[in-house]
């Protein structure tokens, strides 16, 4: 798969296969298109050559097939500020349920459900925007919920949320991926997640795949390193300064 932008930047020759039901971790430095990447991934951008396909199923800008693949897709966007527009959470959430045609029981049902796995339960008639950054953070991800997806593409999830925070995004993320089989492919600068999290990592670099293969493989390749940084050269340079 190949995109260019006008100002030059390019995806090039990206070719990956994601299993199902796994944890995998997209890693890269600023600017190498790792959230260019997942938009191609959605359907929000369109490949200069190539294709997507999602449980294979063909990624197409006809509206009807990219709306059935989409059903099937949970996107969180960095900024949750990007994703929440209702008047109120309730609201927010049960938009996408009522865009699939569902019965308004079942959307309420589905509504109270990811209410209840994100911990937001009391502040459903809230607006999105008096709420923290972690709580909008969780009301963005229960929006996905409520479509049950089976591809959850979260765009560095733990970016801005304190340790606490963080804590119980996982818990909530991984008690979904258990009893729900969800596949989760994420974002993360934190290196972190990617070693400890998930089960398959890609290093994109300029665009390009440079790493395809487990964490510990490539955070031990000496090439994704140098490329990457060192945790130890900052901790030195921190002490240093002592």
């Amino acid at each position: 798969m190949n995109f260019s932008y006008n100002s030059g930047f390019k995806i090039q020759n990206v070719s990956f296969k994601l299993e199902e039901k796994i944890i995998c971790g997209l890693t890269g430095n600023n600017g190498s298109g790792k959230t260019t990447l997942l938009r191609l991934l959605v359907g929000l951008l369109k490949p200069k050559s190539g294709n997507v396909k999602i449980f294979n199923n063909l990624l197409t800008r006809n509206k009807q097939e990219l709306w059935k693949i989409r059903k099937s897709i949970g996107f969180l966007f960095q900024n949750p500020d990007d994703q929440l527009f209702a008047p109120t959470i309730e609201e927010d959430i049960s938009f996408g349920p009522r865009n699939l045609k569902l019965e308004e029981e079942e959307v309420r049902a589905r509504v109270d459900w990811a209410l209840e796995a994100v911990n937001l339960s009391e502040f459903k008639n809230f607006s999105p925007f008096n709420l923290s950054w972690g709580q909008r953070k969780r009301a963005a991800l229960a929006g996905l919920l409520a479509m049950k997806p089976k591809l959850l593409i979260l765009d560095e999830p733990f970016a801005n949320l304190d340790f606490k925070s963080i804590y119980n995004h996982l818990i909530i993320l991984e008690k979904l991926r258990k009893e729900n089989e969800i596949t989760i492919f994420f974002t993360s600068h934190n290196l972190f997640f990617v070693e400890h999290w998930a089960e398959k990592m890609l290093f994109l670099d300029e665009g390009k795949i440079f790493f395809n293969g487990t964490p510990r493989e490539g955070l031990g390749n000496s090439n994704v390193k140098q490329l990457l940084g060192s945790y130890d050269d900052i901790l030195s340079l921190i002490k240093k300064s002592y």
